[in-house]
């Protein structure tokens, strides 16, 4: 089967949840006008990042006021579209809601939330695999895709592999993060093409753009950088079909996806 598949580069202003999703309905009316039938949004959409107690403010269920807006926007357009939202549920998730025309809700919690983010997130406990009408979608959501573990668990259960991020450029960053920002940098370039090849599944990577600003625990700092943007869209082979720089756009390509659809459940 051939899939078209947008990935929507946005900048989301933190904690601002009527103008983030605001952005994103003009780019999910864009993206499906450019023919997508799966449409990628970046983690945190609604309500940006920022290590700040105001994350467990901003929090909500499933099924809470992003995830209607994601069934209002899929049902509208007849693509699946896909976001991150900070959960609540208990404790707090990094969780990625993915959202069919059908009425269907898939859902997945972040297995491994990254630096300053264990302070507010707990983690997820399952692997990231949804079963759809489009076939066996895997998910990650940012620093998951670095472990080995979660693409240890997909292989050969996957379809298609959908990665949203909110990965900044620390090596502009205000601090210097000496020994580490190279690497760092080089990830959401490097890993999807990485996991296509590994997984031998087409990759989406959706990353935010934009200003990252961020006030650091404990030390009474603030951080300031960018998102490293860098969106794509990998096939099979390892082949790029799409890709962004830093710029706030809609990449939109076909992949093929090799396994036999299956019918989902919400």
């Amino acid at each position: 089967m051939i899939l078209p598949i947008a990935c929507a580069q946005l900048a989301c202003t933190p904690f601002d949840p009527a103008s983030n999703l605001a952005k994103a309905d003009h780019f999910v009316r864009e993206a499906a006008r450019q023919g997508a039938r799966l449409i990628l949004l970046p983690e945190f959409l609604a309500t940006g990042c920022a290590y700040d107690r105001r994350l467990r403010d901003f929090a909500e269920p499933l099924g809470g006021p992003t995830t209607r807006w994601l069934r209002r926007q899929s049902r509208r357009t007849k693509c699946w579209i896909g976001a991150g939202i900070i959960e609540r549920a208990g404790g707090l998730f990094d969780t990625f809601v993915l959202a069919g025309p059908g009425g269907e809700v898939f859902s997945y919690r972040k297995q491994y939330p990254a630096f300053f983010e264990r302070l507010y997130f707990d983690r997820g406990q399952s692997v990231g695999i949804f079963d759809t009408d489009l076939g066996r979608v895997g998910v990650m959501i940012c620093w998951d895709m670095v472990h080995a573990r979660p693409s240890d668990a997909m292989a050969g259960r996957v379809d298609l592999l959908l990665i949203c991020s909110a990965w900044p450029a620390v090596g502009g960053g205000n601090f210097p993060l000496y020994g580490a920002r190279g690497w760092l940098d080089r990830q959401p370039l490097l890993r999807p093409k990485a996991l296509a090849e590994r997984l031998k599944v087409a990759v989406a990577y959706c990353n935010m753009t934009g200003p990252f600003v961020t006030p650091v625990p404990w030390l009474g700092l603030t951080y300031r950088s960018v998102y490293a943007g860098g969106s794509s869209l990998t096939d099979a082979r390892g082949r790029t079909r799409g890709a962004a720089g830093l710029e706030e756009t809609i990449i939109v390509g076909e992949v093929q996806i090799e396994g036999r659809p299956r019918r989902s459940a919400a």
